[in-house]
């Protein structure tokens, strides 16, 4: 499975990094665009994952054990979708009315990458890593919401965090904390919470049209690529309060299988929100027998750590 230890170590970092967000960032080099690479790729053990500039330097693929669990043709990251105005964040740019050609977009203003614990200097435009960890921090802002982000890879964990903080009232159709775009080639999936299994579904074949689905209850979804015997397990190891947090997938056949950690459905994001998000995703290889026993398992595992370090 993973390392618990290692895991531990990670989250730590997460708390004292998001506690410390609040105050401006003054590095002029972290703003330098000359030093953000246009594609990054990391391995850390048997996971290895794409970062790509043109989607503001969020996820772009995710391999494990030599077979792609996640794809590069969609979006990752946090997206804010504004009432009447549209989806922000990510890979989603909007044009600005009366100015043919220019868009609106996430304005990243830091971005810095550690390779075991040590700053990354030497930025290329393409670059390739590997190490036994791996860390990116960044800061941005969409409209009068700042975000501060954190992705890490350790122990065969890969953790995604950001807060979340807001000037003013933000009417939102819907937010998305994270998004993982999973192979379509999965067919078979889990809900629970943190005391049982709370259902089991099959996603559509090939020749059917897209749907969504979700559960609410739900605080981890595992799915499952019997061609590659292949899972995963994404947990939310913190909400804020008050969020309507829950976690919803679109079944696109042929497409993807994509995970969304949602939030504000259809509600107004208040003045002064201040709210951070955390989700754990870990992998595994099973049979198609044993799958569901392994998925439980990580999903307990990813619970007993949050307990540990007392984040909801």
């Amino acid at each position: 499975m993973f390392r618990l230890r290692l895991l531990t170590m990670s989250c730590c970092v997460f708390v004292i990094f998001l506690g410390r967000a609040s105050h401006a960032d003054t590095k002029t080099a972290a703003t330098d665009e000359l030093r953000r690479p246009e594609s990054l790729t990391v391995a850390v053990g048997d996971v290895v994952i794409r970062i790509d500039g043109p989607k503001m330097w969020t996820l772009s693929r995710i391999d494990y054990r030599k077979t792609i669990m996640a794809i590069e043709d969609s979006a990752y990251g946090s997206i804010f979708t504004i009432r009447d105005v549209g989806a922000l964040g990510s890979a989603h740019f909007l044009d600005v009315p009366g100015k043919p050609g220019e868009v609106e977009k996430e304005d990243v203003t830091r971005l810095e990458f550690l390779l075991d614990d040590q700053p990354v200097t030497e930025i290329t435009p393409q670059m390739n890593l590997a190490g036994e960890s791996f860390r990116m921090d960044r800061r941005s802002q969409i409209r009068s919401i700042e975000l501060d982000s954190r992705l890490s890879l350790e122990g065969g964990v890969l953790i995604e965090a950001v807060r979340v903080r807001s000037k003013t009232a933000v009417d939102l159709r819907i937010a998305a904390a994270a998004m993982y775009a999973w192979t379509p080639t999965a067919t078979m999936y889990l809900f629970g919470d943190d005391e049982k299994l709370l259902s089991r579904g099959t996603f559509l074949p090939d020749d059917a049209k897209p749907t969504e689905g979700g559960d609410k209850a739900a605080r981890w979804m595992a799915v499952y690529d019997p061609p590659s015997e292949t899972g995963a397990v994404s947990y939310i190891l913190q909400q804020p309060p008050g969020a309507g947090t829950w976690i919803q997938f679109t079944d696109a056949p042929g497409v993807y299988r994509k995970l969304r950690v949602l939030y504000f459905p259809e509600q107004i994001m208040p003045a002064g929100f201040d709210g951070t998000f955390q989700t754990a995703t870990v992998f595994f290889k099973a049979n198609e027998a044993e799958w569901e026993a392994q998925a439980q398992k990580a999903a307990g595992e990813l619970q007993a750590l949050a307990a540990k370090l007392k984040l909801d």
